[in-house]
């Protein structure tokens, strides 16, 4: 009696572990597809500012998204973004043309005043952002899905990624922008950049017409 309740209790724990072997993997596959899918676009905020990790920077605030293997998506960040702030107008460059890496790429018009952004891939331009143009504010609302700007074909498209900035070093690089654009705009003007924990929409609303330009062109590099 005593033999047969002690093969009984091993067959049970031989069973137990057969079924949380079969578990086990399953479980893990779960929560890997969770976790890739919560990171797959993860976006960083700084200080209210806008930073997904997925894209890489032009310090002229310009960003860059590999799409394939010589094909890369472009565009202006959240942070050039909300300091121009009311875009009324976008010249882009026409299918075919070759830009490079860090000279024009394209002009944002507010009212009179016209800024050029350096592009931060160098290559063919392959596609043109039509709903953009005709609706800029897409640029503040969503400046790295809706509102990009330009599809390049880039052979270099690697060795141009690489003199980007990714990760950590972005992160820094935006918070001295933001630490100097705070500076810049402090003066007894009361301007501020967040309300209510959000950076906010238009930072050039906030002073006066004759200090838009200088300040916009630091940070834009051009």
């Amino acid at each position: 009696m005593v033999a047969i309740l002690v093969l009984a209790t091993f067959a049970i724990f031989v069973l137990v572990d057969y079924y949380f072997q079969r578990r086990a993997p399953q479980q893990v596959e779960a929560a890997t597809t969770a976790a890739e899918e919560e990171l797959s676009f993860p976006i960083n905020l700084v200080s209210g500012f806008r930073l997904p990790t997925h894209v890489a920077y032009h310090t002229g605030h310009g960003w860059a998204m590999k799409e394939g293997r010589q094909v890369v998506r472009v565009g202006m960040d959240d942070f050039a973004a909300r300091l121009i702030g009311k875009i009324d107008q976008i010249e882009l460059p026409a299918r075919g043309r070759w830009l490079r890496q860090g000279e024009k790429g394209w002009t944002i018009a507010r009212g009179n005043h016209r800024y050029e952004m350096l592009s931060p891939m160098e290559g063919e331009v392959i596609d043109v952002n039509m709903e953009a143009l005709k609706n800029p504010a897409l640029l503040g609302a969503d400046p790295f899905g809706a509102g990009w700007l330009v599809a390049i074909q880039a052979p270099a498209a690697d060795a141009n990624l690489k003199n980007l900035l990714h990760g950590r070093l972005a992160q820094r690089w935006m918070e001295d922008s933001i630490i100097t654009l705070q500076v810049r705009i402090d003066g007894g003007t009361g301007a501020h950049l967040q309300d209510g924990g959000h950076a906010v929409g238009d930072v050039l609303g906030q002073l006066p017409e004759e200090r838009w330009d200088d300040l916009v062109r630091e940070f834009l590099l051009s």
